[in-house]
């Protein structure tokens, strides 16, 4: 099982749409199951899933893909942490779980659903897509604010599991978005930060903005084609 957190720290740059992107070119060869943990509940309200976990009819299957509604509600947060353990082994037999984030890490859910994670799967590594969105300047600050973000993840595994780890933050790959046809990327300023990542670059297309779930991304194949080889 391949879990993928899709991550910005920034709202309204197709974090969602990338998601969901992901899960249908993934699905063609895979099973797919999205977890919505947006704030925003792009997918959840795009897809008229109107409950949320783990109350009434949160989970809806789009074609080949599952989506999940968990979210962060009041509700969610006085649930026992052994539910949403048992609500995540639930899907411990798809072949990839893709999560849609909300943009910070720092929401109150966040760390209820991390240790949830590890205890279900006994996995240690936070492997995520960053989605990134010109211009220059945007970019290199969201690049700074990610390098404390390993710590972040040790410092809640020791408090909750009572041991460190030292490399939890594992970025799979970079989506930049909308990038425009007169925009030059600065290749050289992302590496200094992540040296070895893939790296997607998707241009600004009115039609994705617009039909955001159901316009073919080809930009993203060399992606889908190499999670599949982490699978």
């Amino acid at each position: 099982m391949l879990g993928i957190n899709i991550i910005s720290l920034k709202g309204g740059i197709g974090k969602s749409s990338i998601a969901f992107q992901l899960a249908k070119k993934l699905s063609k060869n895979r099973n797919v199951v999205i977890i919505d943990r947006s704030l925003s509940r792009t997918l959840s309200s795009y897809f008229n899933v109107k409950d949320e976990f783990p109350n009434g009819d949160y989970k809806k299957d789009i074609d080949t893909i599952s989506l999940v509604n968990i979210g962060c509600s009041r509700n969610f947060l006085s649930l026992d942490i052994a539910k949403i353990v048992e609500e995540y082994k639930k899907y411990k037999d798809y072949d990839v779980i893709i999560i849609d984030n909300p943009p910070l890490f720092s929401d109150e859910c966040f760390e209820k659903n991390l240790i949830a994670w590890i205890k279900a799967f006994n996995e240690y590594s936070y492997k995520a897509i960053p989605v990134l969105a010109p211009p220059d300047e945007i970019i290199d600050y969201t690049m700074r604010l990610m390098l404390p973000i390993n710590d972040f993840l040790s410092d809640l595994i020791q408090k909750n599991l009572g041991f460190k780890s030292t490399r939890l933050f594992n970025p799979l790959a970079i989506v930049i978005n909308e990038v425009t046809a007169s925009y030059q990327i600065n290749f050289e300023n992302i590496r200094k930060y992540f040296r070895d990542t893939l790296i997607i670059t998707i241009p600004f297309d009115k039609k994705i903005l617009l039909n955001p779930f159901n316009v073919d991304i080809k930009e993203l194949d060399p992606l889908v084609e190499y999670l599949s080889t982490l699978i």
